[in-house]
This record gives C-alpha cells, sequence and structure tokens, in this order.
C-alpha cells in the first residue's frame, strides 16, 4: 500500500534538531522558537505568561496567534529527544496522531524504535517514551526533517493501542476516529481494516478489527471497545 503524501516543507539542518542549545528558530510561516542563542528558556516561558508567544509543545514556541502546522508540531515534540536517539526513533502513536492534527497535546512523547536496533538507556527524568517495534518499508514519513509513522501506521497503531487507565492519556480508539474522520489525511476506516486485515498473525489482531468494524458501523467510538 502507498502511504499518504506528505509536504516536504520546511526543513531543518540535522546538526540543529533535538538539541536545545543548538536551536534559537525554526525557519517556517512563523519561526519556531527555542532555547537557544537568542533566548533562555526562562525568557520564552516569561514571554508566554505575558501572551507574546504560544508554546507548542515542550520547549518549541511561536509567536502568539501565528497559524500551528504539523511541522511546526514535529519540530517541536524533537526537541525534547536526545541529541543521540533523534536520529533513531520515530515519532508515534499518540505523538503521531497529535502531530497530524488529532486529539488533545499529549503530556510526553512518544516515539518508535525498529527492534533490529537499540535505544539505550534515557536520561533521568526524560520525557520520552520509547518501543520497540517492527517497522515495514512504507510505515516511516518525514516532516520537516523529523521522522515520523505515516498516517496509516499511526491509524493501524492507534487500532492495536491497549488504552491506559492513568488520567491524562486519551482514548486511542477516539483518537483513531479523528484522524479516519479528516479528508486531507487520506485515511478512511475502511483503509485502515484492509492494513490490519493484511497482517500476519500478531496479538490482538481481532480486537483491531473489531474496533475499526464498531467504527463502521456505528460512527462513533463505544467506550467498551476501547480497552
Amino acid at each position: 500500500m502507498t502511504p499518504p503524501a506528505l509536504s516536504p516543507w520546511p526543513r531543518r539542518a540535522p546538526e540543529a534538531v533535538g538539541s536545545r542549545n543548538q536551536v534559537s528558530s525554526v525557519a517556517g510561516p512563523a519561526d519556531l522558537l527555542a532555547p537557544g542563542q537568542m533566548f533562555s528558556n526562562v525568557e520564552l516561558r516569561a514571554m508566554e505568561i505575558d501572551g507574546v508567544l504560544d508554546r507548542v509543545f515542550g520547549s518549541g514556541y511561536l509567536p502568539k496567534g501565528a497559524r500551528q502546522h504539523a511541522e511546526h508540531r514535529a519540530i517541536a515534540m524533537s526537541l525534547e529527544i536526545p541529541a543521540n536517539l533523534v536520529h533513531r526513533v520515530i515519532l508515534g502513536r499518540f505523538s503521531a496522531a497529535w502531530v497530524y492534527g488529532c486529539g488533545e497535546r499529549p503530556s510526553r512523547v512518544t516515539a518508535l524504535i525498529d527492534h533490529k536496533r537499540r535505544a539505550g538507556a534515557l536520561p533521568p527524568f526524560s520525557s520520552l517514551q520509547v518501543h520497540e517495534v517492527t517497522l515495514g518499508r512504507f510505515d516511516v514519513a518525514q516532516l520537516a526533517g523529523i521522522r515520523i509513522t505515516t498516517v496509516l501506521r499511526t491509524a493501524v497503531d492507534l487500532a492495536f493501542q491497549q488504552a491506559y487507565t492513568a488520567p491524562g492519556w486519551p482514548d486511542p480508539v477516539a483518537i483513531l476516529w479523528l484522524m479516519t474522520q479528516k479528508a486531507e489525511l487520506g485515511c478512511p476506516l475502511s483503509l485502515v481494516h484492509q492494513a490490519i486485515e493484511t497482517l500476519p498473525r500478531v496479538p490482538h489482531k481481532q480486537r483491531a478489527l473489531a474496533r475499526v468494524n464498531n467504527l463502521i458501523q456505528n460512527g462513533h467510538p463505544v467506550q467498551n471497545l476501547a480497552s
């Protein structure tokens, strides 16, 4: 299956990705600001409090009222990834869904790494959550130079995602519904169902299919199928 086309605009210098000390701004329709030579994190937070900036995610900000794009969200999330991992991990699951404009801003970054590679130890108090997975040839795209699961792979992952019982985590079925209803993402429920059906024997495949079938039949999430 061919993944939905994604905009290549804009791109960012690879050495700057994930390094808070090297980045001061990122070019786009409006500059994404991050701690660096121009402003410290304290100064950026003060400007947010004063109503000058809007926080995108973590330490990434945009001028107040500037239109936020998927590229901005991807870059802002990448700032929370340690520099030694930024070229090895891929934004996925709830993080990828949020980058694509679905759901509330998550409390932490969820990233994926191919099972053939190792993430290694994360820094203390890191907000990054890394999962080892199997990634296919067409499962990864790029936004502004940041690696992210394609819309289709993200939707399939959400269909399999176990619901969290801790407060603050969204319902994966509700986010899946939002993704499949955004026409610009080009990922209808029928395509998600087809992608899951073609998978080999994997755990919880029937539950994932039941979730998608329920959305197709009822047109809205049903909570008792979310777990």
